[in-house]
């Protein structure tokens, strides 16, 4: 799981680097006052970033979050479509949303973090 959290610190590195630098290049006290905010946020999300990794069940948390849906999809797909071996029960309402969230956290929040990224978040 390291992988996770050096992905995740790689990004905030990166951020930390453009917020110095917009830091550098202010022309008024606002932006520099908006560049110090910015740092310390990232700071502070870099730091509980650490801490969490740091203790095993923290490090788990998501995964095993994670783990059950992504069990049902791999059931659902291999066993029932592909394989034709049997058949799933739907999910409740309220699981096949949290699914789509989890999915939706995993998959599709990356481009919008590189597009707000590109945009001096």
């Amino acid at each position: 799981m390291a992988w996770v959290a050096g992905g995740a610190l790689d990004r905030i590195g990166r951020l930390l680097k453009d917020a110095y630098l917009a830091k550098k290049q202010a022309d008024s006290d606002e932006q520099q006052l908006e560049a110090d905010l910015r740092i310390r946020q990232l700071e502070a999300q870099q730091k509980l970033l650490i801490a969490e990794q740091g203790r095993a069940l923290t490090r788990w948390i998501r995964p095993a979050i994670a783990f059950p849906f992504v069990g049902y999809l791999w059931k659902v797909v291999l066993w029932d479509k592909v394989f034709g071996l049997g058949s799933t029960d739907p999910l409740s309402a309220e699981f096949g949303e949290i699914m789509m969230v989890m999915i939706g956290a995993y998959f599709l929040t990356r481009p919008f973090e590189r597009f707000l990224r590109g945009r001096d978040l």
